[in-house]
């Protein structure tokens, strides 16, 4: 991912090739996000209470709402 931000910080907008590296970009960072999200989801699944989620859940949907 560093090396894509990289190339896309050295290319033109405008160059031609600067929309494939920002999808291939886009590719590794939704991946990652997806094997991360599965993993750690499920692990804080089994340490934390359901209070704790419940909680956990609330802060992040406040948080989401404002940033939209």
């Amino acid at each position: 991912m560093d090396e894509l931000m990289e190339q896309l910080d050295d290319t033109e907008i405008s160059a031609s090739n600067w929309l494939k590296i920002a999808k291939d970009l886009e590719h590794k960072v939704t991946h990652h996000l997806d094997e991360e999200e599965h993993e750690v989801f499920q692990m804080a699944g089994k340490a934390l209470t359901e209070k704790q989620k419940i909680s956990l859940a609330s802060d992040y949907i406040k948080e989401i709402t404002k940033t939209r």
